[in-house]
């Protein structure tokens, strides 16, 4: 896992917040080809609140790094998780129907 320091890693977010603020028109008229990218997103953001909640649970994620106190990012991870849930609700309900039901004839 790179380490990076705070400088590099908000400019890094803050890049990554703007490109998906791009991306909202286009999600917004319904582009097939990012439903695989909402999906991966969606799984990373459920997989990342549920690690900061374990995390605390745990009081460390490797022996060298212990938390005497909640790790960082625990009261924000039901948020994430809350989030991340309602994506994939909301991927699941517009998801295109590829298949006829059989009539009842």
């Amino acid at each position: 896992m790179p380490t990076f320091q705070f400088s590099e890693w908000l400019i890094l977010l803050i890049g990554t917040c703007v490109l998906l603020f791009c991306l909202i028109p286009v999600a917004a008229r319904g582009m097939h080809g990012l439903r695989p990218l909402a999906w991966a997103y969606a799984l990373i953001m459920f997989c990342n609140g549920l690690a900061h909640i374990l995390f605390s649970i745990l009081g460390h994620t490797v022996a060298a790094v212990t938390f005497p106190r909640p790790a960082p990012g625990f009261y924000s991870s039901p948020f994430l998780l809350a989030a991340s849930v309602w994506l994939m609700i909301r991927l699941r309900r517009t998801a295109r129907v590829d298949f006829q039901l059989p009539s009842g004839n």
